[in-house]
């Protein structure tokens, strides 16, 4: 936001202009112009079309849209980067004391504390859940396999259902 208040500030300090010689260019570029988009028109009424015309080559902007593209141009190279604002390193150590002062565990923050973490847990617990089923799944193709891993499974469920 101070950004653009910067800039609209060096916008209202140095206004771009145009030399007398930038000026001249610019007329010419316009007779060029005016004459291409005529030039383009008249292919077209030759060619016996008198909607617009649809090529691959785009109609010329106009000499407005130049002098846009330069101001932005200008602009841009006018954009210096600002310094960095002065540290104090004795600010820093403050604040790293203050925060290490300042408990972390207090009888208002604990319970949102253990509302996050049993919140996460119990997804956790959901999602190994789901995941050990699945597995169990993918076994139960292979008899062998699945009486063998059974009782494994069974505990490893039992696990996650008292957990939860």
């Amino acid at each position: 936001d101070t950004e653009k208040q910067q800039m609209q500030i060096m916008d209202e300090i140095y206004k771009i202009t145009s030399t007398e010689r930038v000026q001249l260019l610019e007329k010419k570029l316009a007779v060029q112009l005016t004459e291409l988009k005529s030039e383009i028109e008249e292919q077209g009424a030759l060619q016996g079309t008198t909607n617009r015309v649809y090529s691959s080559v785009q109609t010329p902007k106009d000499i407005y849209y130049f002098r846009r593209e330069r101001e932005l141009a200008l602009k841009q190279t006018l954009q210096v980067a600002e310094s960095k604002s002065f540290v104090v390193q004795a600010d820093i150590m403050q604040r790293e004391l203050e925060s290490c002062l300042r408990r972390e565990y207090t009888p208002e923050n604990l319970p949102l504390l253990l509302l996050q973490y049993y919140t996460e847990r119990i997804t956790q617990l959901a999602q190994s859940k789901y995941l050990h089923m699945l597995r169990w799944k993918r076994f139960c193709q292979h008899s062998k396999i699945m009486e063998q891993l059974y009782p494994l499974y069974k505990k490893q469920v039992g696990y996650i259902m008292q957990e939860y």
